[in-house]
């Protein structure tokens, strides 16, 4: 579950405030981001969203026990690393909401 994200507020709010549609929730949280979510497709968008967020992404990486490393094993540039953090955490997001919808029904 991402309830750790909660204490995480501008990272948190910039995800709520990007995140509002049910289905598009439901399909990030099931295929993820690799087939394209608006906001976070390109790598300057996803360059400036890590950047904006990068101590709350990597907080966030470490209550989960995940390092770069794991997101991207054969990665050669810090770029690789945060497309990754970003797409993790998007993800992760989701799915986290649509595990929360799912235990309210």
């Amino acid at each position: 579950m991402f309830t750790c994200l909660h204490t995480h507020m501008s990272l948190y709010s910039a995800l709520a405030a990007r995140f509002t549609d049910a289905s598009e929730i439901k399909d990030v949280a099931r295929y993820g981001c690799s087939g394209g979510v608006s906001g976070f497709i390109y790598s300057t968008e996803l360059a400036v969203f890590f950047d904006e967020h990068e101590d709350e992404i990597e907080d966030v990486m470490d209550d989960y026990g995940i390092t770069y490393q794991e997101l991207v094993p054969d990665a050669q540039t810090m770029q690789q690393y945060k497309e990754a953090a970003v797409w993790f955490i998007v993800e992760s997001y989701c799915q986290s909401l649509e595990m929360d919808e799912l235990i309210a029904v």
